[in-house]
């Protein structure tokens, strides 16, 4: 039984699945975090309490339960001292391939050789993490999904020479915490989400550009059309229902006219014109929307109640 966590990276990503660890997991653990910044780590666990709050209100955890579960968090100064004990390694710094390597060859040179070492990357192959390493074996991803507190799915990502036995036990762990772990026959940029979710963004630039809806159409439509039905059935179910003959009927007709751009080097014009001009999004209070603050506000605790709901709503699917 995995009883100690540490999570090397306690910002967004990273203080969630420290938190959520924390919160969820029956046995009893110890989940310390590190983070590069200066007291990233301590806000990361006061942060916490928002976790809490909303596992709370989805119905997942009982007040006192959570309150008593946050004393199960901890930080610490160095590299050493979070991982010291620990058997379940979290690697959740920036997206940047160098970044992550040196802190995977880090951990190599400061850890047992059986102690599992998970990245959180979006995107990056696990055997490019596991590099030069005296124990390659032991590397494993698991892709979380912002906000990682609320989205049940971790995606598990082997690399040819990953121990099945690191697999398994990062997934046993994973649906204790309460997690769906999908593990992935074998690695692709992007995985399976990224890929399906930059393919119907590719599409959904294509129509803004051609005029056929604004974004504020295409983001409605999404909401309030296939949005519900997809995450209730998964695209395949949604075929089946739908007829696979009505399938085939559509893809002569509409595949033909779909986006084929592909970004090679460069990315989609409006995108790089959003990254030269610093609107990056809600981060930055502009993107595709103005992002003031009382905007995110609102827009955050409405994602929230609907995962809320839609984490209630799947208990007992399997």
């Amino acid at each position: 039984m995995i009883d100690r966590i540490a999570v090397i990276g306690a910002g967004f990503m990273g203080g969630g699945i420290g938190a959520e660890f924390a919160l969820r997991l029956e046995h009893d653990v110890r989940v310390t975090l590190w983070d590069a910044r200066p007291g990233g780590a301590a806000t990361a666990v006061a942060r916490a309490r928002e976790v809490a709050d909303a596992l709370v209100e989805a119905g997942i955890l009982l007040p006192e339960v959570a309150t008593r579960r946050l004393a199960r968090l901890a930080t610490a100064d160095t590299l050493a001292e979070v991982t010291d004990g620990a058997s379940y390694v979290v690697e959740a710094v920036p997206e940047d391939l160098p970044t992550k390597q040196e802190v995977f060859r880090d951990l190599d040179r400061i850890t047992g050789p059986d102690v599992i070492l998970a990245s959180n990357t979006s995107g990056f192959d696990p055997a490019d993490l596991a590099k030069d390493l005296s124990h390659p074996a032991r590397v494993v991803v698991a892709h979380y999904f912002g906000p990682a507190f609320l989205i049940p799915l971790v995606e598990v990502v082997p690399h040819p020479g990953t121990d099945p036995w690191v697999t398994e036990r990062t997934a046993k762990l994973l649906s204790d915490a309460g997690k769906r772990p999908a593990v992935l026959g074998r690695f692709v940029p992007g995985f399976v989400a990224n890929r399906l979710q930059q393919a119907l963004f590719r599409e959904a630039l294509h129509l803004v550009r051609d005029g056929v809806a604004t974004p504020e159409v295409i983001d409605e439509v999404a909401r309030f059309s296939f949005g519900p039905r997809l995450a209730a059935l998964g695209p395949f179910t949604v075929a089946d229902f739908a007829g696979l003959d009505v399938y085939a009927a559509l893809s002569t007709n509409v595949w033909p006219d779909l986006s084929a751009e592909t970004a090679s080097d460069a990315a989609p014009a409006e995108l790089v014109s959003h990254v030269a001009s610093g609107t990056l999004g809600v981060k930055t209070g502009a993107g595709t929307y103005p992002w003031p603050p009382e905007q995110v506000q609102a827009v955050t605790a409405r994602r929230n109640r609907a995962l809320g709901d839609a984490l209630r709503g799947m208990r007992g699917d399997d």
